[in-house]
């Protein structure tokens, strides 16, 4: 919101420079983001003093001045004013100033004497049309000084970003209360009586929604005649950014600005019938508003209508069938309280952000719904010529919940905010803001909710006024005493951290990416239709298409993210994230939200000219990558061909299950799915469920003394069926081995010559080792071998080679 300080000092003394007043609004919590100068730039003139003035030696017209700009030295300046004179306050522009007309100003030689500035004229400075003579300054103002700070040189314009809560703040009046309670000062309301002649006619009002709007006040001027308003109503609207339509609708627009309340002005002849009702919009119904848009209403709408149909969406946009336009003579003024949650459904469900809704969603004074009215009427009765009829016509909907009393403690205001202030100091406090307060027997202070602080409602919020006003710089500095207690980490989270630090660890990098995605990246993915994933929370009001729902996987994200940094020309992208994704679980349950981590890893078939061979298929290097995370986290899981998920190449996936249960997959991008994202090189997934691994979390690792006796290894080649799982085989010799066995590995895969078709054969690498002394060759070979008679049995495995290795 853009406030002209010119404005606002007609309703309050100003008693500082708009920076200060910026920094102090901000620091009450009223952001200023921008200040605006509308004058020249005056920031390099200063105030200075001639200190003497001397005929130019070299030319007649001309005079030779000693000017103390306020820096210590006093410099020669060459001046043609005839009015200059020794003794005069006057504005110094130095040597490296830029004017308003784009001059830079430069020591220069004039006549053969050296000039270090110029005297300048209010032409000069852009200050006005005379130039026969310098600027001659009050003598009382300070040398060195600024000239800003001594003349005006034009207004001033906050941005100032108003908080969701703080709907009071959206208008002149509401920031000339906080400049109020900040510097003190008086406020000063402009008059709002209007004239009222005879009874008010017809229309009648009619509430039907009261829930919805629950006062609605209208006002009838007769007589009015449009046309362009007044050059100083168009400043003000162009100075907040609105642009001037004519002088009826532009008097609606000032006194939103003024008082914050939202108002419409209807042409009392294109109305039909003798009630104007305020009801909720039909099904189907359908309104041409003021943009030119048809727009479709719901039934959670609220509207304005006639007899005939509905003239408004109240308080978002009026009809335009019942605008004001050249012809219009009689208008009927409409002021009203809506509640805030329903225009602000109502305007984002649309797409509207006007002035309007923008000030009805935060909440405004109900108690100055009538105020505005007159307001306008008046306006309208000075600058369109128009006479007001009757008074206001009032109709009240739902009583307005009266905010009760707030109890409120001194001695607890100093315990929270750690400061000692008085009673009475915390009362003074609260006045600032208009919150009148009386002690009662006890000691505590019993304080009345003005009607236009809608965020006031707990003890709380009172003890936020109080510091806010009083200054948060001003609180002492001190050290809390509080009692802290262990609190155990929810499982879920230490395995989400545990999984980023595996990952990190790998060499990825954790990506961080919006929640949502639309249904055309699970059909890229070759979802069914009957998919759980294709059950998406969709959203009612998405930022875009391709944001429409959230998502119920990290696939498609990470493909979008990999997409981005080839674009960027990242020839290896190794990216993770860990995050919910989200079900829908029908209209009678909330969605459900699981936690998953996904891991893909995209590269070129060689990234540098020095390899001397290609890198091993990105399907195995996916694969390393989830035993490693999984082994990490404290599990050896079973990794089987084909994952069954349709995005993966189905020859170059498996699935990976621990205990029996299905925990992720990992494999290569289906081609034609990659290609789909744009991806034109091999890439892989690794998804892991972490819900499920969090219910078979492993045990932290519990440190023991480190043996001092050697570890002894033995190899293992073992012929099996190519329908055997090499993950099945790695659990069975891990738990088969007991404790003695500290590592298994497979390092080798064989298939062809002396090896059947049917049959594959796999090594393995066991390492054997105690803490209290070494193993004896007899019993490492008990050991083996009731290791591969149990993978006989099992499996149908058979010992290909004695087993080698040694210490």
């Amino acid at each position: 919101m853009r406030v002209s300080l010119c404005w606002l000092a007609e309703w309050i003394d100003l008693p500082a420079p708009a920076s200060e007043i910026a920094e102090r609004l901000t620091a009450s919590g009223l952001e200023v983001e921008g200040v605006e100068c509308l004058g020249p730039d005056l920031s390099g003139v200063r105030v200075g003093l001639v200190l003497e003035r001397e005929k130019h030696p070299n030319a007649d017209r001309l005079s030779l001045c000693r000017v103390d700009a306020g820096d210590g030295a006093a410099v020669d300046v060459v001046c043609g004013a005839p009015n200059v004179a020794a003794g005069q306050k006057i504005a110094f522009a130095p040597a490296g100033t830029k004017l308003p007309d784009g001059r830079v100003l430069e020591r220069s030689k004039i006549r053969g004497v050296v000039s270090n500035g110029m005297i300048c004229s209010a032409r000069e400075l852009g200050l006005g049309d005379e130039a026969g003579g310098i600027l001659v300054l009050d003598s009382a103002a300070t040398v060195g000084a600024a000239l800003s700070e001594v003349i005006p040189s034009g207004d001033s314009v906050l941005e100032v970003a108003v908080p969701s809560n703080r709907g009071d703040c959206a208008s002149i009046l509401g920031v000339a209360r906080e400049v109020h309670a900040l510097f003190g000062g008086e406020i000063r309301i402009p008059p709002v009586a209007a004239t009222a002649a005879a009874p008010p006619p017809l229309p009648r009002i009619a509430i039907e929604d009261p829930e919805g709007c629950n006062l609605y006040v209208g006002r009838i001027v007769e007589g009015v005649r449009i046309g362009p308003s007044p050059d100083w109503v168009v400043a003000r609207l162009e100075t907040a950014g609105l642009r001037s339509i004519n002088n009826v609708v532009d008097v609606t627009n000032l006194v939103l600005l003024e008082f914050g309340q939202p108002l419409h002005a209807f042409d009392l002849s294109k109305l039909r019938g003798e009630t104007i009702t305020v009801r909720s919009a039909h099904e189907g119904e359908a309104i041409e508003t003021l943009d030119g848009v048809t727009r479709k209403l719901a039934p959670e709408d609220l509207v304005i209508a006639d007899a005939d149909a509905a003239i408004a969406i109240a308080g978002v946009m009026g009809g335009a069938g019942s605008q004001v336009g050249e012809a219009t003579t009689n208008v009927l003024v409409e002021s009203a309280h809506f509640a805030p949650g329903r225009i602000r459904r109502t305007a984002r469900r649309l797409g509207i952000s006007s002035e309007a809704s923008y000030r009805f969603e935060r909440g405004v004074d109900p108690d100055g719904v009538a105020r505005a009215a007159d307001r306008a009427a008046r306006l309208l009765e000075e600058i369109a010529g128009g006479c007001s009829v009757g008074g206001a016509i009032i109709t009240q909907g739902a009583p307005r919940e009266a905010v009760p009393p707030i109890s409120l403690d001194p001695d607890r205001v100093n315990r929270l905010l750690g400061t000692s202030l008085a009673p009475s100091e915390v009362a003074s406090l609260l006045a600032r803001v208009g919150v009148a307060s009386s002690r009662t027997p006890d000691g505590s202070l019993r304080c009345e909710i003005p009607s236009h602080r809608s965020d006031l409602r707990r003890y709380q919020d009172l003890v936020e006024e109080v510091v806010r006003i009083h200054g948060c710089d001003r609180v002492p500095t001190t050290l809390p005493l509080v009692r802290l207690a262990a609190v155990e980490t929810p499982p879920l989270r230490v395995l989400a951290d545990r999984s980023r630090d595996a990952f990190v660890a790998a060499g990825f990098f954790e990506a961080v990416c919006l929640s949502f995605l639309c249904s055309a990246d699970l059909d890229r993915l070759d979802l069914a239709a009957d998919d759980p994933r294709r059950r998406t929370v969709v959203l009612s009001n998405p930022i875009s298409e391709e944001h429409a729902c959230l998502r119920s996987t990290l696939v498609a994200s990470l493909l979008r993210a990999a997409r981005e940094n080839l674009a960027h020309r990242v020839d290896r992208v190794r990216l993770f994230e860990v995050s919910r994704v989200f079900f829908d679980e029908g209209p009678a349950a909330l969605p459900r939200e699981p936690l998953r981590a996904a891991a893909l890893v995209c590269r070129a078939e060689r990234t540098n000219l020095w390899e001397s061979s290609k890198p091993p298929p990105i399907y195995f290097e996916a694969r390393g990558v989830a035993e490693r995370v999984l082994r990490e986290l404290g599990h050896v899981a079973s990794l089987r061909p084909g994952s069954g998920e349709p995005f993966l190449h189905p020859g170059a996936s498996a699935e990976i299950r621990l205990a029996g249960l299905r925990v992720g997959s990992v494999g290569e991008i289906h081609p034609e799915v990659a290609r789909r994202f744009s991806i034109d090189r091999p890439c892989a997934i690794v998804d892991l469920d972490l819900e499920t691994l969090a219910g078979r979390m492993a045990a932290p690792a519990q440190y023991r003394e480190v043996s001092q006796q050697p570890p002894v290894r033995r190899d293992l080649a073992l012929l099996v069926a190519r329908r055997v799982a090499a993950g099945d085989l790695l659990e069975a010799i891990s738990k088969a081995g007991g404790r003695d066995l500290v590592s298994v590995d497979l390092f080798d895969r064989y298939e062809g010559p002396g090896v059947p078709d049917d049959e594959v054969s796999l090594a393995f690498r066991l390492v054997f080792q105690r803490l209290e002394r070494a193993f004896t060759d007899a019993e490492i070979t008990k050991q083996v071998e009731r290791i591969v008679s149990m993978l006989g049995h099992r499996f149908g495995a058979e010992l290909r080679s004695a087993p080698g290795g040694g210490a």
